[in-house]
């Protein structure tokens, strides 16, 4: 039976991300090889995507990130995995990024500015795969976003949703340090998440926690509070951060093998299958 596309409720909007996005300059590409210590959180996210599309057989090979904007990611499943690849975000500075992104590149895609629940007509069915990363938490409910993705999805696709653990320690350090971007965020567990899914008709095929810490995900943007107070919380985040590096060491030079959990990882990463009938089976 498939899900009814319903209007979610967004908890940030195209204005706050053109604020975020508007000036910052565009990250260093995604490079999988490169062992240092900054690209630990990279290097876990690639690997899991690695085992995510191993063995898959995609005809025709098209992928679209949904809330492209200022993702390095799109760069990255055309150069390691070798997608055509398409981004739609309702944000113009967003769109202007991942524009930007992929021209450094050299790659070749498509960007479109777009409402996800009036999506392009021709992009409705067309695609293997629908990336997101950092989109679904912001709506309300979970199910009605991943129900107006999955139109973009051929029947038989792969939908590959990664979130942050807001609930989570990485989501009650942002709740004391900056609130209100907390409060743009759906907190949801690994469980909630792949519930979400099924109720959005789609098959789950995993939904568990992605890297064992990063607090590098507490954006203190705009984080309210002056003087003494905006300085104990930088203090505190930093202080996060340094442990996090810490375990990154331990773990590249195997020292500890920490595994991922619900109270200490950064992420939530679920893969989803669209049924071949385009319903339950």
């Amino acid at each position: 039976m498939e899900a009814e596309t319903k209007p979610a409720i967004d908890r940030a909007s195209a204005e706050y991300w053109q604020d975020v996005w508007r000036g910052a300059p565009l990250p260093r590409p995604v490079e999988p090889h490169d062992k240092s210590l900054r690209n630990h959180v990279r290097r876990a996210i690639d690997g899991f995507l690695a085992w995510a599309l191993a063995g898959r057989s995609w005809t025709p090979l098209r992928l679209i990130e949904v809330g492209c904007g200022h993702s390095v990611w799109l760069p990255y499943f055309a150069c390691e995995h070798g997608f055509a690849v398409a981004g739609l975000d309702y944000s113009e500075v967003g769109c202007l990024s991942a524009r930007g992104l992929l021209s450094r590149g050299g790659i070749e895609g498509e960007i479109r500015r777009g409402d996800l629940w009036a999506p392009p007509e021709d992009w409705l069915g067309a695609f293997d795969i629908v990336f997101t990363n950092g989109l679904v938490e912001h709506f309300q409910p979970t199910a009605s976003v991943l129900t107006a993705l999955a139109q973009l999805l051929r029947p038989g696709g792969l939908m590959i949703t990664l979130v942050p653990n807001m609930a989570g320690w990485p989501g009650d350090a942002t709740r004391l340090l900056n609130r209100p971007v907390f409060d743009i965020h759906v907190p949801l567990d690994a469980a909630q998440l792949a519930d979400a899914h099924r109720a959005a008709s789609l098959e789950v095929q995993h939904c568990d926690y992605l890297c064992y810490m990063n607090f590098g995900v507490v954006n203190l943007k705009d984080a309210p509070g002056g003087g003494a107070v905006r300085l104990a919380k930088y203090l505190a985040w930093g202080a996060m951060v340094a442990l996090s590096a810490a375990t990154w060491w331990l773990e590249d030079h195997r020292l500890i093998s920490p595994r991922p959990n619900r109270r200490t990882s950064p992420y939530i990463a679920c893969l989803a299958r669209k049924f071949a009938n385009g319903g339950e089976r």
